[in-house]
């Protein structure tokens, strides 16, 4: 299975809004929950983090927002 960046991004983005929350992380983005599972997986193998850390979701959420800041800047 070949997941992309957009995806893992759409993902840690839902799953950050619902704090958290992966049931409802799954059901926001319209995905199944074994399938939100493995993705953020993925993510923690490739930050090398725990995303059950309240701190590191904050820190990925400020990140995020961030990011998107500087998207909307740059158009």
């Amino acid at each position: 299975m070949d997941i992309g960046l957009r995806q893992l991004l759409y993902a840690l983005r839902h799953y950050l809004d619902a704090a958290g929350n992966k049931t409802a992380a799954a059901q926001a983005a319209d995905l199944s929950r074994q399938t939100l599972y493995q993705r953020l997986h993925i993510i923690e193998r490739l930050l090398g983090s725990d995303l059950e850390s309240g701190q590191r979701r904050t820190e990925l959420h400020v990140a995020l927002t961030a990011l998107d800041v500087l998207r909307l800047g740059s158009r």
